[in-house]
């Protein structure tokens, strides 16, 4: 391993200047970095060679022992204090093992390769051709990827992580299964099918030839998960009392009193379904709680609260113009670029639902990508609607665009900081102030904005169950007092109506991130309390707060009650 000297930020200089410092260093190695400097990096992948990975650890060190001899004046102490958090936050979850091991259903390694390629065209010219020198690199990325699982393992081995250094049995299988779906010979070839436009000669051939060295290397790197680290692999998916611990306070940005959290979950797991079956009786007309499963039978037989698949698209666009309009100057000072977002329909097997925000440069669009499962003819819009306000507005999309049309943040909070704590802790508040907002328009959707809060809800009382082995308490799915994926999956289905097959692979995700399921919750939580304490309106609160930009929860809650501080001098 190289032993990091390079890219060291300066000891007693400002927080901006150690931020500078931080974010070139990041440059040379990951492209959304050089990105938020102004650099070009269209043609680019990350570095995932186990050298950076262990020189990354070491420059958070050294970033934050910078910080440590800086004393943070008013203009940057919210800076001060999210670098700081964050570098702690780093060092801590690369040291349980998790940052070189992560293997997963989503939002891997491996997965931020395939999607570098999602949504593109070849076109023929100059941006073509990053984009073929761009899968022209997969082979290499996936050779630096391969490297450092090994690199991991055998450190794991070594004990140089508080946990394992390989992850479980069913993460590395679940992955290995997911390469096959992408590169299968008797279906669709991801890399093979790229939409191209008119191209020259030469640049077909080249997009072929970049093309089918990605679907190569992809082979290659399912073969060893299969044959080298798949025999290896842990049998058992919990991580343990303290690997869960400080995975959880890295992905939320705070210290967390397990038994505290787990408590609220089982609360509002109760609280929420009796709301849920106060808003079936209203659907059901019965005149008091009733049985959900039943109102949403019903619902699915009413063509009224269904779109057919090939108009979803069109509903989407309407749903959240409508809703900027609503928003706009009310609960929020919208930038001028927010209508800016494409949103995507493909089809695929798992009707998942995600965004991705634009590039730091202008050079890719954000996208709402919004996932129809395979030969579905029509969609559920009363249920499907609340994530559309997790993901777009007032969510996901409109905290991004909010967060880099503010020039007084430093790049690297406007483009770099991701933390699950607030990112989805805010997209999660959002889904439940939609309806204070006057952004459900019946009972229908009510109902599918509950579920959507129930199904964040499980996931705090099933993945701390799962990963610590606390027992179950009573409820209306099982008798039994000890966690089983398996049962996680019947909570999911039975208090959030979830379809089955979604139901394993988010369980199967709840065990490959262990901790990242309760950022939704206990985020949520946080900015719902902040609103309610505060004496501001809805649109300075939701103005002040997200000026200060991305952090952990630590240092959010901290700005946030100074800010409350000075509301009731």
């Amino acid at each position: 391993m190289n032993t990091p000297t390079s890219g060291t930020p300066t000891s007693g200089t400002s927080t901006a200047r150690i931020a500078d410092e931080y974010v070139a260093t990041l440059a040379d190695h990951e492209p959304a970095a050089a990105q938020a400097l102004g650099v070009t990096a269209q043609d680019r992948l990350p570095d995932l060679s186990a050298d950076w990975a262990v020189e990354r650890r070491a420059l958070a060190v050294r970033t934050r022992d910078a910080l440590a001899t800086v004393e943070p004046t008013t203009e940057d102490a919210a800076l001060h204090a999210a670098l700081r958090e964050r570098m702690d936050s780093d060092i801590a979850l690369f040291d349980t093992g998790f940052t070189a091991r992560l293997l997963a259903p989503l939002a891997t390694p491996v997965h931020l390769v395939r999607e570098a390629f999602d949504d593109v065209t070849v076109t023929d010219d100059a941006a073509g051709d990053e984009i073929i020198t761009r899968l022209s690199a997969v082979p290499r990325a996936l050779t630096q990827l391969d490297d450092r699982l090994k690199w991991a393992r055998a450190a794991g081995e070594r004990g140089e992580f508080i946990g394992t250094g390989i992850a479980a049995e069913r993460q590395v299988r679940e992955v290995a299964d997911q390469i096959a779906s992408w590169i299968d010979p008797d279906g669709v070839d991801y890399f093979r099918s790229l939409r191209a436009t008119d191209l020259s000669t030469s640049r077909r051939s080249a997009l072929d030839r970049a093309a089918l060295a990605a679907t190569d290397a992809m082979a290659g790197f399912e073969r060893m998960l299969r044959d080298e680290l798949l025999p290896h692999a842990p049998l058992q998916d919990a991580v343990g009392e303290s690997v869960y611990r400080a995975t959880a306070q890295s992905f939320l940005g705070t210290e967390l009193d397990l038994d505290e959290v787990y408590d609220y979950g089982w609360h509002e797991l109760d609280r929420l379904w009796r709301q849920a079956r106060g808003v079936a009786g209203e659907i059901l007309g019965t005149g008091a709680t009733a049985d959900v499963s039943v109102a949403a039978r019903a619902l699915a037989q009413d063509p009224g609260h269904r779109v057919d698949a090939d108009a979803v698209i069109g509903w989407l666009r309407d749903r959240l113009d409508w809703t900027l309009d609503r928003v706009d100057g009310t609960a929020f000072t919208l930038p001028a670029d927010v209508r800016d977002v494409d949103i995507v329909v493909p089809r695929a097997a798992k009707g998942v639902v995600y965004y991705t925000p634009g590039a730091p440069d202008g050079s890719v669009r954000s996208k709402i990508v919004w996932t129809i499962p395979a030969g579905a003819t029509s969609v559920p819009t009363w249920q499907e609607l609340t994530s559309l306000h997790h993901e777009g507005v007032p969510g996901h999309h409109l905290e991004h665009a909010v967060n880099r049309a503010n020039a007084s943040l430093h790049p690297w909070q406007r483009y770099l900081c991701e933390i699950h704590g607030y990112a989805e802790g805010w997209a999660h508040y959002s889904e439940a102030l939609s309806d204070e907002l006057g952004l459900l328009r019946d009972a229908p959707e009510r109902l599918g904005m509950l579920l959507g809060q129930l199904w964040r809800t499980v996931r705090i009382v099933a993945d701390i169950g799962l990963h610590t082995g606390r027992p179950l308490r009573r409820n209306e799915v099982t008798d039994q007092t000890e966690w089983t994926p398996a049962i996680a999956r019947d909570f999911l289905v039975h208090y959030g109506l979830v379809d089955p097959v979604t139901a394993r692979f988010e369980v199967d995700r709840y065990l490959g991130w262990p901790g990242q399921a309760l950022a939704f919750k206990v985020g949520a939580k946080l900015w719902a309390e902040a609103r309610t304490a505060s004496t501001a309106s809805t649109l300075d609160f939701h103005t002040r707060a997200l000026a200060l930009g991305p952090m952990g929860l630590a240092p959010l809650r901290e700005r946030l009650l100074q800010d409350l501080t000075k509301e009731h001098a």
